[in-house]
């Protein structure tokens, strides 16, 4: 027998718009703070090293037709979802890229296919062992828990 869960209201409220500018700043904030991790294979290396230490993993959208990029982000997901680290999907890698600190001169550099926020380890509270987050990266989070069940999952429209 199966049972429907109620659609939670909060993921409806929450402002969908200012999801992309959030994003923004708590990749900014990251890449200033040294704890942002740009690129598939470092990415990859981190998380396998140590999924605790991860605050939020962000993937684009596969290009159609793209279907190596489609299998490693697919991959990646199942991976997050096993280790309860928050991902989110974006609408474009070049956006990302640009976020993330990436040249828009060289084409090898123009766009990103993932991106890692870490958390802060000197910021850590001895007692507890826990490494607080910022704003950003809470509401980013919630949004992530809130949309948990819905498909298609989501895409947060990045500004340019």
């Amino acid at each position: 027998m199966c049972v429907a869960k109620p659609v939670e209201k909060s993921s409806q409220n929450m402002n969908r718009s200012k999801l992309g500018r959030a994003l923004r700043a708590a990749l900014t904030k990251a890449k200033n703070d040294r704890r942002l991790i740009c690129g598939l294979l470092p990415a990859l290396a981190f998380l396998e090293k140590s999924p605790e230490d991860v605050v939020l993993c962000v993937l684009p959208t596969a290009r159609p037709g793209d279907a190596a990029t489609h299998i490693q982000a697919v991959l990646l997901q199942a991976f997050c979802y096993e280790n309860y680290i928050p991902l989110l999907q974006v609408d474009s890698s070049e956006k990302l890229a640009s976020f993330c600190g990436g040249s828009q001169k060289t084409k090898q550099n123009s766009y990103c296919n993932c991106a890692v926020i870490t958390r802060d380890n000197s910021l850590a509270i001895p007692e507890n062992d826990i490494m607080p987050m910022t704003d950003n990266e809470h509401l980013l989070a919630d949004f992530y828990e809130c949309t948990l069940e819905e498909f298609p999952r989501p895409v947060v429209e990045l500004p340019i």
